[in-house]
């Protein structure tokens, strides 16, 4: 057996094991599981927390069982569950976001889907810089995780090098539904839940997935999986990551990363995701950068300081100054005034940000005494 046979053999029994692991995974990703009584029950009193005091919610579960058989009976014979949308808009950091917010009777049924198709078939998949909206996970996760790989790139190189940061623009927006369905195919093998699946994406029209639907996000957060591991098979990139739709990877050597640029927007060109050229740039890790509204920078002796961008903190100030103003008309209690305070101050503790607690807690005694 030559070399090309050998390689050709281990492929095989890569390619196999592969196809093994994928059977075993989704193997339950049925929609007789999704659409299992008890299934649809756990998901039920699951939507409902925090959002008993809805009236929709209360009529919904207090005829739980019927509204649950009607449900896995409309799943069953193949009927449209669609039911449109509640539709408005959310100011987020001065950023204003479209929301598409589903019926609670289709809630139920898209976080079955979610939890007993979507996730057990995609989630596996993805790669660990993949954060956002995965348990275990999360903001915290990602930025941990971004500082270990800062240390160690330190024990290696110090501060040489570079870091790219992509940002694609109006991510859910621009989701290319074809690229959606191509990606659900390659998932799962019910055609059934695929064609389920398949309406739940055409329900937001032509282009673009909206906000507020638990099979959505993971749908964003999975599709340019294709893109992470092409990072990871990069010589050059020395670590990569990604939160939803920012993206970050490390080299040596600018050309290097600006010759990967060019690979990731082909890749996005097959996914249809376009990319903000505006926020994507290439940054020396010697004079720091941002990321996920945090700075990162190297202190002394190679230490990774990670502090809020000062964006974070003009908003802050801001919004205590309001507060006050609410408090003092009688809008608001100080209670609440002091609550909203703290979550703010206790994500900061986690950071490199002592002296911004110090000044902010001045700030807020002196607005509210």
């Amino acid at each position: 057996m030559n070399s090309e046979e050998r390689r050709a053999a281990r492929r095989a029994r890569r390619d196999a094991k592969r196809a093994a692991n994928r059977a075993r995974r989704i193997e339950s990703c049925t929609l007789e599981q999704v659409a299992d009584v008890d299934n649809l029950y756990r998901c039920a009193r699951a939507c409902s927390g925090g959002v008993c005091w809805k009236a929709s919610v209360q009529r919904y579960m207090a005829r739980c069982l019927p509204n649950v058989r009607r449900a896995r009976d409309d799943l069953l014979l193949g009927k449209d569950i669609r039911r449109g949308f509640f539709e408005f808009d959310i100011c987020e950091r001065g950023k204003m976001r479209h929301i598409t917010s589903v019926h609670f009777s289709e809630r139920v049924i898209h976080k079955a889907i979610n939890r007993y198709a979507l996730v057990p078939a995609i989630i596996p998949t993805v790669t660990a810089g993949c954060s956002a909206n995965i348990k275990g996970r999360g903001t915290e996760y990602a930025l941990r995780r971004l500082k270990r790989q800062l240390a160690r790139h330190y024990q290696k190189h110090g501060r040489e090098g570079y870091i790219l940061l992509v940002d694609f623009s109006n991510y859910f927006g621009n989701i290319d539904h074809d690229a959606a369905k191509r990606f659900v195919d390659r998932c799962l093998d019910d055609e059934r839940l695929k064609r389920l699946v398949y309406a739940q994406i055409d329900a937001h029209g032509s282009r673009g997935l909206g906000l507020g639907s638990e099979p959505n996000q993971v749908l964003a957060v999975a599709l340019p999986s294709p893109i992470d591991h092409m990072l990871l098979r990069t010589p050059c990139v020395l670590a990569s990551g990604r939160y939803m739709d920012d993206t970050y990877c490390i080299a040596l050597d600018k050309a290097d990363l600006h010759a990967v640029m060019e690979d990731i927007r082909q890749e996005c060109d097959k996914l249809g995701i376009v990319i903000n050229e505006k926020k994507t740039r290439i940054v020396k890790l010697s004079r720091g950068f941002t990321y996920l509204k945090k700075r990162f920078e190297y202190g002394k002796n190679g230490k990774v300081i990670v502090r809020p961008c000062r964006a974070a903190v003009t908003r802050e100030r801001r919004k205590l100054k309001k507060l006050a103003v609410f408090v003092e008309r009688g809008e608001m209690t100080r209670e609440q005034a002091v609550q909203s305070y703290q979550s703010w101050r206790s994500s900061m503790l986690k950071l490199d940000a002592r002296r911004t607690v110090r000044s902010m807690d001045a700030l807020f005694s002196q607005l509210f005494g």
